[in-house]
Order: structure tokens, then C-alpha cells, then sequence
């Protein structure tokens, strides 16, 4: 099942457009928060079911923190990260995702995107639509959950002219 991943769009869904040629294939959105509404938005725009959480700047927004998912026999952890300072120290998102006995941990809130394995979970971080840090391009990702393995890939969304 191939799932795209997003993350701290904050409001700003101009450059969803660039996802779009992506998203072929792809049965899942996943919205690492920072908009939790944006995940909606998005998923009817492109018409893929959508499942979001709130983030640091989810002001009054009721919705979850955290998010359970099983993809066959894969369990998905979708969080922003702000709970666990991950701008600072991975080791709390790390410990919790071992905690929770996850494949793949999803999150977002550095605006920086990374793919890497740690103690046997694959941690996915998108990077963000709305503001990339470091001076890097938009950037989403795509995980491709198979029987056997689970890979995932950081995509730069880099506007092209026409």
C-alpha cells in the first residue's frame, strides 16, 4: 500500500499542487500536524482519505495528538513531535515508538525532512509544505508498506516552470 506523507502545511495549501504528481497510486494521506483541518482539506481536494493530528500550532482545534494505524500486519505511528521536543532530541520519540511496539513512526514539527532506522522502527519525517528549514525546498514523502518490508522516500517538491 503506498501511503504520501505530509507535514506542517500551516494553513497554506498552495503548493499542494506539487504533490499531486506523487500521489499516483497512493490510498492514504498522512498529515503530521500543523494544520490538523489541512489534512481534511487536502484529502477531499485530491480525494484520498486523510488522517491528521494536531500540532504545537493547533490552537483550540479539537483533535488527536497521536494517531494508531495497522496496515496489514504494520503498525503506524502518526505524531508531530512537539510532545517530544524532537527539535532537540529524538531519544523520547524513539523510546515511545519502541514503547508502543511500532513498524514506522511518522512525525513532523522540525520542518526538516529525514528517513532513518533506529532499534527496528523505520522514523519518517516529511519535512514541511509551508516552511522548509535550512533552505531546503517543500518536501513531502511516500511509504510504500509491503508484505515484506516497509521503505519509504523524502520527495523535493521543486516548482518547475511551464
Amino acid at each position: 500500500m503506498l501511503i504520501g506523507v505530509i507535514s506542517d502545511t500551516h494553513g497554506d495549501l498552495s503548493r499542494v499542487e506539487l504533490c499531486s504528481p506523487y500521489l499516483k497510486g497512493v490510498e492514504l494521506l498522512l498529515h503530521a500536524g500543523d494544520l490538523y483541518e489541512d489534512a481534511h482539506k487536502i484529502g477531499e481536494a485530491l480525494g484520498i482519505k486523510a488522517v491528521g493530528v494536531t500540532g504545537n500550532c493547533d490552537y483550540m482545534v479539537k483533535g488527536p495528538s497521536e494517531e494508531m494505524l495497522s496496515i496489514g500486519s504494520r503498525r503506524i505511528y502518526l505524531t508531530h513531535g512537539h510532545l517530544y521536543k524532537v527539535k532537540k532530541d529524538l531519544n523520547p520519540l524513539v523510546q515511545r515508538s519502541k514503547v508502543l511496539g511500532v513498524d514506522v513512526t511518522i512525525f513532523g514539527h522540525t520542518h526538516m525532512p529525514t528517513v532513518f532506522r533506529r532499534d527496528g522502527v523505520l522514523f519518517v519525517n516529511p519535512g514541511s509544505l509551508h516552511s522548509p528549514r535550512q533552505m531546503l525546498a517543500p518536501s513531502m514523502a511516500v511509504l510504500d508498506v509491503g508484505r515484506h518490508q516497509v521503505r519509504a522516500r523524502v520527495i523535493s517538491l521543486v516548482k518547475t516552470g511551464r
